[in-house]
């Protein structure tokens, strides 16, 4: 038995057990689930044969320690007994009334009007900007900031051609956004498979940018140590301190490239413009 309210997206995990992605997101739905109701929670999340429980393991416990600065603990077993099991038992439970809502801000209060439809729109819009700045095959740019370029053209033009799937999220904590990304990362099976793809996770109301940069980091290290090394996190955000990542909507582009992507050409910038 998966225990209590286990996302529907977990439970159809194979071989018997969730996914590591699975199992995360179903972490973070106890988690929210708690902040939500104030009240006790508890599931055991069985892990799959492919998956190391041990690794998933370690990062719920690197997880659970952004949940006891937000009135909630949780408790996890020995790395031992989750081997020994292949299953984590995770118990959840409120330590103080807390406010989900957070202070009013302007900026919140702006993109809480943005519709889903919009905000991706603002972002492909972006995303169209970005790529039409690269100043590819420019025949008078030192060489190699020529290559760099054409390079940097070809790279974002892969992933933004192959995104397959995206979530566009408002939710008001932190956890919840965590949930949200992992069950996109959960359902997207292109990216579990090796078969390569992108999922776009577009938040507008994550306007915090120090929150969103833990937020991110923390995704990232998740992301290539439970799902697959090869996967290229690119993280875009109004306030970011690089001018090439400052985008209208704070933004989380995960993307695993495989060579058979590009059934009808061999990944260069010639093939890309024709793709185009």
């Amino acid at each position: 038995p998966l225990g209590l309210n286990v996302p529907a997206a977990a439970a159809t995990a194979g071989s018997g057990g969730l996914s590591a992605a699975a199992a995360i997101a179903a972490f973070w739905s106890q988690v929210v689930e708690t902040q939500k109701t104030q009240t006790r929670r508890e599931a055991t999340l069985p892990i799959e044969a492919t998956a190391d429980a041990a690794l998933v393991l370690e990062y719920m416990n690197s997880c659970a320690d952004l949940c006891r600065s937000d009135a909630c603990s949780v408790t996890l077993p020995a790395t031992e007994q989750a081997t020994a099991d292949a299953a984590i038992r995770v118990v959840v439970e409120p330590t103080a009334a807390s406010s989900l809502e957070p202070p009013p801000s302007p900026a919140r209060e702006a993109a809480a009007s943005t519709t889903r439809e919009a905000a991706l729109e603002q972002m492909m819009t972006w995303f169209t900007g970005a790529l039409m700045a690269c100043e590819i095959g420019d025949i008078d740019a030192d060489a190699d900031d020529a290559a760099t370029d054409d390079e940097t053209f070809v790279a974002l033009g892969r992933s933004l051609l192959h995104t397959k799937s995206s979530e566009v999220t408002f939710a008001p904590t932190v956890q919840e956004m965590h949930a949200d990304l992992w069950r996109l990362v959960a359902e997207s099976d292109y990216l579990l498979d090796g078969s390569g793809g992108a999922a776009l996770f577009v938040a507008p109301a994550f306007t915090n940018f120090e929150i969103f940069d833990d937020f991110s980091l923390l995704v990232r290290s998740g992301l290539r140590y439970l799902v697959s090394p090869k996967i290229e996190v690119h993280v875009y955000h109004p306030l970011a301190r690089s001018e090439r990542l400052r985008a209208p909507m704070p933004t989380v582009h995960i993307y695993l490239d495989n060579e058979d992507l590009f059934a009808d050409g061999d990944g260069t910038l010639a093939s890309l413009l024709g793709s185009m």
